[in-house]
């Protein structure tokens, strides 16, 4: 039967006295497919023609390299590792998917307090949860929550949406009595995401994420109560090395609150580029201990009080912001705060900001280093459209200094185009120019017509 079947080879080798006993583990060719609909019940096959009725029941029969595909409905389900045992892959090229069904759309109701999947098992996941609509109907904690050390899950093209808390949230360990020596590398991934209104009070955020080594990409943070995305971890450093690129983060902070678009402290390492970061209290934030953050081709524009704020909380030092668009905030620009350690704020277009456009606080900053950043009109192609692009003859062309580590803008261009890398997120999207004259050809062959 189709999806329920797998090749189970055993060879028996006997040599002398010995026997051992082999057997093979799942292949990717070994890889069935499985299926949930509303029509269907838990003691069938899991065929499409035969479907399981609940996701969980469909959960728990999978294993490595396999896929269950949900059909089209409303489904009140919560899936909680301690209870129901959640398959793991063997890697990303041979993992567990949990899908919709290609073309329906399957709405997911978790239960007064819980969330739709709620992992802590301490396992590589290799999980891919792809395409589902997560709403907490103002009941439910969360719509995922992973800790203690569960790693390695990719959720993906997945609408996460009125929480009590925050819509995702991964943290270290439930209560554990050491945090700051418990495992912290989870390589999760955040893909395609649409994460909003979620959250009650001002401690609740888009994404909530005390871990090390995690990706948010291309996705649309809004509307929630905290923070769009908080990288934090309270007391001890525990979130290193996380990617926050392409994506959207706008009208968080709706408690009204001190709170930022997109925040990443308590570790060092983590990147923040090609986002966009637009009516929140503040864009972008490094504070509370954070370390050598990098931050560069994003665009903050429309929010309330700061476009980037780099505070000094907790000896918070060696934030990089480089080739950013900040633009038309309603306080500060750039605000570098009291005690900051380091700071270098380089090619970036800072303009027409409200109170200023870059602001060192005098509070015992040492070291900040100021180059190349444009506060004078940079013929954006059509601010009122937030087209930030630049117009042919802006100042902010070929005037930027050379970072090795960025190749590209905000738009995948590649920079250095001209004499030199632009100011700002974008690069002009000059053509290179071919002056020289072509050699004379070294040798000249004539064939002639012998007929």
């Amino acid at each position: 039967m189709i999806g329920s079947i797998r090749v189970r080879t055993t060879i028996f080798f006997f040599i002398g006295l010995v026997s051992t006993l082999i057997t093979s583990t799942p292949t990717i060719s070994d890889a069935a497919t499985y299926y949930v609909a509303k029509t269907g019940n838990d003691s069938s096959s899991g065929t499409q023609a035969s479907p399981f009725r609940n996701i969980k029941h469909g959960v728990s029969k999978l294993v490595a390299g396999d896929t269950l595909y949900v059909k089209a409905g409303t489904y009140y389900e919560s899936i909680l590792s301690w209870s129901t045992k959640i398959p793991n892959g063997t890697s990303w090229n041979n993992p567990v998917t949990v899908a919709v069904n290609p073309g329906d759309k399957v709405t997911i109701y978790p239960p007064g307090g819980q969330t739709f999947f709620w992992i802590k098992d301490g396992q590589a996941k290799y999980l891919i949860i792809d395409g589902f609509t997560v709403d907490g109907n103002s009941q439910a904690k969360h719509g995922f929550k992973f800790s203690d050390n569960s790693r390695y899950i990719r959720v993906k093209n997945t609408e996460v949406k009125n929480a009590t808390d925050s819509g995702i949230l991964v943290s270290i360990c439930s209560g554990c009595a050491s945090p700051q020596t418990a495992p912290h590398n989870t390589y999760h991934e955040f893909i395609n995401m649409n994460i909003h209104h979620n959250g009650s009070t001002y401690f609740d955020h888009g994404l909530y994420i005390e871990t090390a080594h995690n990706i948010i990409e291309k996705s649309d943070i809004h509307h929630n109560v905290g923070f769009g995305v908080h990288i934090y971890r309270s007391t001890i450093n525990t979130a290193d090395n996380n990617t926050i690129r392409h994506n959207a983060a706008h009208h968080n902070n709706t408690s009204g609150k001190w709170g930022c678009g997109v925040l990443v402290s308590a570790g060092t390492g983590n990147q923040v580029y090609n986002n966009t970061a637009y009516e929140n209290f503040s864009g972008f934030c490094t504070t509370y201990r954070s370390s050598n953050a990098l931050l560069y081709n994003n665009i903050a524009f429309a929010n309330k009080h700061y476009g980037i704020y780099i505070s000094g909380l907790g000896n918070s030092q060696t934030t990089r912001a480089y080739n950013n668009t900040v633009y038309k905030n309603e306080g500060y620009g750039i605000y570098v705060g009291n005690n900051f350690k380091d700071a270098t704020i380089g090619n970036n277009i800072v303009y027409q900001n409200s109170t200023e456009d870059i602001y060192l606080s005098p509070g015992d900053q040492s070291g900040t280093v100021l180059s190349h950043n444009l506060s004078t009109n940079p013929e954006f192609v059509n601010k009122e459209a937030n087209d930030f692009r630049l117009q042919e003859g802006s100042p902010a062309i070929d005037n930027a200094s050379i970072i090795n580590e960025i190749t590209t803008d905000y738009d995948g261009v590649k920079r250095n185009i001209g004499t030199g890398p632009d100011i700002g997120a974008f690069e002009f999207p000059q053509v290179a120019t071919d002056n020289e004259p072509p050699a004379s050809p070294k040798s000249v062959i004539l064939k002639l017509n012998e007929n």
